[in-house]
């Protein structure tokens, strides 16, 4: 068997490097528009797999993170990252307690638009059935026009050269100053105020809520919070503000906690929350991206007396400093053979939000998202390496068109590690998680897409754990199922797992819907398809038998369609909605948290934010507000919106202003819309009563 050499697409350092980059895609797009391409596509391939082993020592640890730290670049290295190498090691303070199951919260109000049932998603606001809390998120003065000495020595923005190694990408300017603090708004649901308290020195931007306990997330701020760059990892830092609300008007801070590393994503299920972060070690004098043996042997010097406890991240609670993760017991993954890597780790910290007791994983690899059950854990990263046949050949494949996806399995209970996968194509950019569903029997189905620019391809795979290994179950499209998931030409532009099924909207000039039936997961069917104009980018299911589908038309206005599903080999369209005309648009299209839904007695009622164009107004922007819908005897139903803001010759508001943080929320017959910090209030029957901001 010829042996298979793994490529990575790292973040180039230097100008000269980016500008090599560039050249190189350049090229690529040029030779792709002219029908050429890079290497082959492939089917899915069950055996490329990076399965962990055991660490020899902390040493061997530490020089597989330092690697890249020691060695010259090869000629095409600047397009190389070793493939996703995972250590895995666990600390523990004490032992958590197991978690609880969790939902929205009082059943009689919408609460956050959560992906799974019982794994809480942190947002801008929570609500706990009387009062709102509203996180006002904090003003910096970045000092963009305004360059320090401390780097160029004159004050003045340095000339970039891109022949040269030193020049850095970003100018260096003043650390932020802080304008206006980030403050957290307690208002009760009949208007009144109740509290508002600063959160100073943080950058928070987001929450979370359970019973009387109010979690504050955020990151360092600094204008070098860039996840572009492994070098601007270095600094990171994530702050935690854990806070007991029991007494409304005075809130107590329970506990403080810093992380080492900016945060990819977070979870809470019962009392725990679950953080992943990043994380570079910041070594004072060294070469991240050496290009001398001046700056090898100088990297060697300051490495040989650097202990492996200074290149990992630690954790502070309550101005206590201890190490997050140790060096124990690492697991790395069993690739073909080493090359390098660089000096960048994710980590799984669960903590208990009562009694501040915490546990960690670590792993030498990228992340960039997650997908969370209430027993699984998935870690997925996107590469664009291919491999070569030549048994010898360290020559690198570039496959920027189609890429591959990395994903890690961990259990939630203890952090056990079960396995990992490679799967030919990416996740995509909108909403890449709900890519990702566990199914009833709790295997893994997820959708894949090689998008090369005239025939993308698109796979179902359903993953197992078996013997801790993530195992290739089933695909579509396979010799006995060959039909393709979309037409020639078409792009999937929303996924959504239910229980036994999945439903993929794929698009070009009409909207097909497809229906894979999962209930033998081993065997997976497209049970049924549906041809509609336009395209839905955010699906919901609505019971057993409906499904909202959220999109655009044929001419570029938002749609909203209500599709039965109960027939999985006859979908149907029951009835759609048209707001707008061209230009218009909502925010749920990319942010799943601007929906809100909830079951009232005989009918289901929804609301999300829609900007629109026309109706009016020629081609110009009319009005943006919450648009409010309802499904009575599975007809689907608009019902009025709260405009929060219309289009007048003397208004130059501009309808994006806060434009991502606009929510929903539906109780009894009230509907609350935020709209930044501020609440707006309506009655459903007459939205367009709506109440002064408050």
């Amino acid at each position: 068997m010829n042996k298979r050499i793994y490529h990575y697409i790292a973040h180039p350092p230097t100008n000269r490097a980016l500008f090599a980059s560039v050249v190189v895609a350049l090229a690529l797009v040029g030779c792709m528009d002219l029908g050429l391409s890079s290497s082959d596509e492939k089917e899915p391939d069950n055996q490329v797999q990076v399965n962990l082993k055991s660490a020899q020592s902390q040493n061997d640890f530490k020089d597989y993170l330092t690697a890249r730290l020691t060695q010259l670049p090869t000629q095409n290295d600047y397009g190389i990252y070793q493939d996703d190498v995972v250590a895995t090691l666990e600390s523990s303070s004490e032992p958590v307690a197991d978690a609880a199951n969790s939902g929205s919260g009082n059943e009689e109000f919408s609460g956050t638009n959560n992906q799974v049932t019982g794994v809480d998603e942190a947002d801008i606001w929570k609500y706990d059935g009387t009062n709102f809390f509203i996180l006002k998120q904090a003003i910096w003065d970045y000092h963009y026009n305004e360059f320090t000495t401390q780097c160029y020595g004159n004050g003045e923005q340095p000339e970039i050269d891109v022949a040269s190694s030193d020049s850095q990408i970003a100018p260096c300017h003043p650390e932020p100053t802080l304008d206006t603090p980030a403050q957290i708004r307690v208002v009760k649901n009949d208007k009144t105020s109740l509290a508002t308290f600063d959160l100073d020195n943080t950058n928070p931007s987001e929450l979370y809520l359970k019973d009387d306990t109010l979690v504050v997330l955020g990151n360092k701020t600094d204008y070098s919070d860039n996840w572009g760059s492994y070098q601007n990892w270095q600094n990171g830092r994530t702050d935690i503000r854990i806070l007991d609300v029991s007494n409304l008007s005075t809130p107590q801070q329970t506990f403080k906690i810093n992380l080492d590393g900016y945060v990819v994503q977070s979870r809470r299920i019962g009392n725990e929350l679950f953080l992943i972060t990043r994380f570079t070690p910041n070594l004072e004098g060294i070469s991240y991206y050496p290009n001398s043996q001046t700056e090898i042997e100088q990297n060697e010097n300051i490495l040989q007396d650097t202990p492996l406890t200074e290149l990992l991240p630690s954790i502070t609670i309550n101005e206590q400093q201890q190490a997050l993760v140790s060096g124990e017991d690492c697991l790395l993954a069993d690739t073909p053979e080493q090359q390098r890597g660089y000096p960048a780790i994710a980590t799984i910290t669960r903590i208990n939000i009562t009694s501040g007791e915490f546990s960690s994983r670590c792993m030498a690899a990228q992340v960039d998202g997650i997908y969370m059950s209430e027993n699984s854990l998935y870690l997925f990263s996107t590469s664009y390496w291919d491999f070569s046949e030549e048994s010898n050949s360290d020559e690198i494949i570039w496959n920027w068109g189609q890429g591959n996806t990395h994903l890690h399995k961990f259990e939630i209970e203890s952090l056990d590690y079960q396995g990992s996968a490679i799967l030919p194509g990416r996740l995509g950019w909108n909403n890449p998680r709900y890519r990702l569903g566990e199914l009833n029997d709790g295997n893994l189905g997820i959708v894949t897409s090689q998008d090369s620019w005239r025939n993308p391809k698109h796979y179902l795979t359903v993953l197992g754990s078996v013997n801790d290994q993530l195992t290739n179950i089933a695909s579509l499209p396979n010799e006995a199922q060959p039909a393709a998931i979309g037409k020639p030409g078409e792009r999937v532009f929303s996924v959504r797992f239910m229980q036994d099924r999945a439903y993929i909207v794929t698009f070009e000039n009409t909207d097909p819907l497809y229906v894979i039936d999962l209930a033998d997961s081993s065997q997976p069917v497209i049970a049924g398809e549906l041809e509609i104009p336009g395209f839905s980018d955010y699906l919901h299911p609505v019971g057993d038998d409906l499904l909202l589908g959220v999109g655009q038309s044929a001419n570029r206005a938002v749609k909203v369609s209500l599709f039965n599903v109960g027939d999985i080999q006859n979908p149907s369209e029951l009835g759609n909605i048209i707001i707008g005309e061209q230009g218009s648009s909502t925010l749920l299209s990319r942010q799943p948290h601007a929906f809100a839904g909830i079951q009232q007695e005989d009918q289901y009622r929804f609301a999300f934010p829609i900007s629109v164009y026309g109706s009016g107004n020629e081609d110009y922007w009319s009005h943006s507000g919450l648009y409010l819908f309802n499904i009575t005897d599975n007809q689907l139903n608009q019902d009025g919106a709260l405009i929060t803001n219309a289009h007048t010759d003397n208004d130059n508001y501009q309808y994006w202003n806060d434009w991502d943080k606009r929510r929903g929320l539906i109780q009894g017959n009230d509907v609350y819309f935020l709209k930044g910090s501020d609440l707006y209030q309506a009655n459903w029957s007459s939205p367009e009563q709506i109440s002064e901001k408050f």
